[in-house]
């Protein structure tokens, strides 16, 4: 597919995704009142404990991070963890931000005698790895009321992150989304900037049963058609024991074929005794048997008899049908 015209969704700039940001974003500051653009002291910038998105960088991590030898040597190495790549591409924003600065501005709130972080952490991390004393923040009087859905809405875009962490995401920015009614497939893909399909999918399990949400944050599915797939299955019997096999380590399509194992039995059951012959029906009208008879035999073959005398026609009937079975 040609990418001259990508999907509005997909572009940079003016799309969906930055557009539901700017809305969140003026929302927030309306009920917050005025903000503007300062250099703060670092010192005085704290991240907010709240946040989904919080680095929680150790002591020993920033260290760490402040070892350039240690940094080398690990980029070079095979063995890379997830929290390990986090760790290196701030290690890249610090190292870029001392040769061109910072370029965009962090978004606090006044918090007591310090400010909190609404967004911007991980510029808040590297500028103190670069040994920057002051930050240029966008500075709001109050914590911005919708700061949550927009914490989480950036959150969504990290490439570290694993179905659990974006279903927690989606579940929170539904709560904060609730007050204003349902949220549609539509509405949540606008705001996450993910396709409807997907953003459907989020809702199927967001809303649906328990169990499988509970499979998804104990790392049980780890795909989320797989967890829209079991959320699906209405039967409380039938999709505990597709957990219970999931979690044994089989794969979706073991698991439902496991299933069908199940499902099949039960239904014969339900069905009750085996057909063995095929029920015909009846009917009162003599004349309904004499047109399927010269149907099949002909008009010059049809018995002779009287087709008014019912009992003459029933034992014509059956020995027509004698007749057939032998021919077949």
């Amino acid at each position: 597919m040609s990418m001259a015209n990508p999907p509005k969704k997909f572009r940079f700039g003016s799309s969906a995704i930055t557009d539901a940001i700017g809305d969140t974003v003026r929302r927030g500051s309306a009920e917050a009142g005025a903000f503007h653009v300062d250099t703060l002291d670092v010192e005085k910038i704290e991240p907010d404990p709240d946040n989904p998105r919080q680095l929680l960088l150790s002591e020993e991590e920033f260290s760490w991070l402040l070892d350039a030898e240690a940094v080398t040597g690990a980029r070079v190495s095979d063995a890379e963890s997830p929290r390990l790549k986090i760790l290196l591409r701030l290690r890249d924003l610090a190292d870029s931000m001392l040769e061109s600065g910072v370029l965009q501005p962090i978004r606090v709130f006044r918090h007591g005698n310090m400010y909190r972080i609404a967004y911007g952490e991980r510029r808040y991390w590297a500028a103190r790895l670069a040994g920057m004393k002051h930050l240029p923040a966008w500075i709001s009087d109050q914590r911005p009321a919708r700061i949550r859905t927009l914490q989480l809405v950036e959150n969504m875009h990290r490439d570290d992150l694993d179905l659990a962490a974006r279903m927690r995401n989606v579940m929170g920015v539904l709560d904060e989304l609730s007050e204003e009614g349902d949220a549609t497939g539509e509405r949540l893909g606008n705001l996450l900037g993910m396709a409807e399909r997907s953003a459907r999918r989020y809702l199927q399990v967001a809303r649906g049963p328990a169990d499988v949400r509970q499979a998804v944050f104990a790392g049980t599915i780890k795909d989320l058609l797989v967890a829209a797939s079991a959320s699906a299955i209405q039967d409380d019997e039938q999709r505990s024991l597709v957990l219970t096999l999931l979690a044994k380590g089989l794969t979706w399509e073991r698991a439902l074929a496991e299933l069908e194992k199940v499902r099949k039995p039960t239904a014969e059951r339900m069905r009750g005794r085996p057909v063995t012959k095929v029920t015909l029906g009846a009917t009162a009208k003599a004349g309904v048997v004499r047109e399927i008879m010269q149907i099949i035999l002909g008009e010059d073959h049809l018995p002779q008899l009287e087709w008014s005398d019912y009992r003459a026609v029933s034992k014509a009937w059956k020995e027509f049908l004698v007749e057939m079975e032998k021919r077949v």
